[in-house]
């Protein structure tokens, strides 16, 4: 599956010495891997940063990364040049994924697989108070199953067919 994440991807190494302060001096580079262990995205500069005392590169899929889908990555960090002795290679895990809650959420926001219960009209017959529901699946809509996300519904209506304002809150 195509992966949507364009965000930039932030890539941080700090390298602290015996004495607790961070190594400033260094020279640092990442590739990264997929999971047969071929090469990705190729050497990459890492450059120091004061304000979070950490090596740092940002790459943004679009431009460095066309190729990224979902699944897990390897980045392989190589470090040298340093003042006291660091290892010289350090790995992290990297997983991109799609936040399914939050699509079905969305879903749910656009009136698929929810429930509308607990209604209160006033006397022009406008909908002033309910609960809505949001349901990962169509079987579960009613029920107290499976249940992503429920919010209250408030409108203060000023006469049929009309309200001054609509508020939709997490409950």
């Amino acid at each position: 599956m195509k992966a949507v994440f364009d965000k930039p991807i932030v890539f941080t190494l700090q390298l602290i010495n015996s004495y607790h302060l961070p190594e400033t001096d260094a020279t640092v580079s990442y590739v990264i891997l997929d999971n047969t262990l071929a090469i990705i995205i190729p050497s990459r500069s890492a450059t120091y940063n004061t304000t979070t005392n950490s090596y740092t590169d940002t790459l943004t899929p679009s431009i460095s990364w066309t190729t990224q889908s979902l699944g897990s990555y390897l980045v392989v960090w190589s470090v040298s040049n340093t003042v006291e002795e660091f290892s010289a290679i350090y790995t992290e895990d990297l997983t991109i994924y799609i936040d399914e809650t939050k699509i079905d959420k969305i879903l749910g926001l656009v009136h698929q697989n929810i429930l509308i219960d607990n209604t209160i009209y006033d006397t022009f017959g406008n909908l002033t108070d309910a609960r809505l529901r949001i349901y990962s699946d169509s079987a579960s809509v009613g029920t107290n199953s499976n249940v992503l996300a429920t919010y209250t519904i408030n409108a203060v209506t000023t006469e049929a067919g009309q309200f001054s304002h609509w508020k939709q809150v997490v409950a």
